[in-house]
């Protein structure tokens, strides 16, 4: 495995323990809660409702349950709090680098391409030395080419100067 394969494997796992990071702390609460609730309440169930401290523990969980999913019904179907996450999470990848988004096939065709042709119109009209006007024009060429491709295509190809991590 190169080292350029190995970096990318440690960001994929730093990626999955961020995510996951939250699902931990949500359990880590439950549980604490329900272990000194449980110590709390356990005396006073068992004295009035004659429960276990087990009876105690699984009725404090199942009322946690309840919240936490009653909770999220409402977030999701009353209220639509996470559409437009599930929208991003679903189209967006952060290990997905050359594709483009909506946003950037959009400036793409409506602001690059007509400022690149824009441009190649100024400098082949202007009074300037033939070898350099060459090379501005070859290099805006390839560059018009590119964006034209990337549009085509609707992904980006990364030459290997261009890859920042």
């Amino acid at each position: 495995m190169t080292a350029e394969r190995q970096k990318i494997r440690a960001a994929e796992w730093l990626y999955r323990w961020n995510l996951s990071s939250s699902i931990i702390g949500i359990v880590f609460t439950i549980l604490t809660f329900m272990g000194v609730f449980t110590l709390v309440l356990g005396p006073i169930f068992t004295e009035r409702f004659g429960f276990t401290y087990f009876q105690t523990a699984l009725l404090l969980f199942l009322f946690v349950l309840g919240v936490i999913i009653g909770f999220g019904v409402y977030l999701d179907k009353v209220i639509h709090f996470w559409s437009a996450q599930a929208t991003v999470a679903t189209t967006r990848n952060p290990y997905l680098v050359s594709a483009l988004y909506q946003k950037e096939l959009l400036s793409l065709v409506y602001i690059q391409v007509p400022v690149l042709k824009s441009l190649r119109a100024l400098v082949e009209a202007q009074a300037m030395d033939e070898s350099k006007k060459g090379v501005f024009l070859a290099e805006l060429d390839r560059s018009l080419a590119k964006v034209e491709q990337s549009i085509r295509e609707k992904s980006w190809p990364i030459e290997p100067h261009e890859r920042v991590y």
